[in-house]
């Protein structure tokens, strides 16, 4: 059992420090423009699709930077109730 807990602790904190920050992930990348899509249906039938856009290039000082845009739409079933939200951000090396 002493053994058990550190490992557990260590591994959940690998977990969430990998889940929080994709904007930076994307500075390991090289220069481009890169999208990833995902769509999917839950047991209600509510459709989500996930646009996740990185541009990384280098800014006027030569500093690797890239902007990371999010959208995500819900569409429920019915008329006239999808939402849509978009956010930006940019991260600098």
């Amino acid at each position: 059992m002493n053994r058990i807990l550190p490992i557990l602790a260590l591994g959940t904190a690998m977990i969430g420090m990998s889940a929080c920050a994709p904007e930076h992930s994307a500075l390991n990348a090289p220069p481009g423009k890169y999208e990833t899509k995902t769509s999917t249906t839950n047991a209600n039938g509510t459709d989500v699709d996930k646009t996740t856009t990185a541009n990384v290039g280098y800014d006027a000082n030569g500093d690797k930077q890239a902007t990371v845009t999010k959208k995500t739409t819900v569409d429920p079933p019915g008329l006239f109730n999808k939402q849509t939200t978009t956010s930006s951000e940019t991260v600098k090396e």
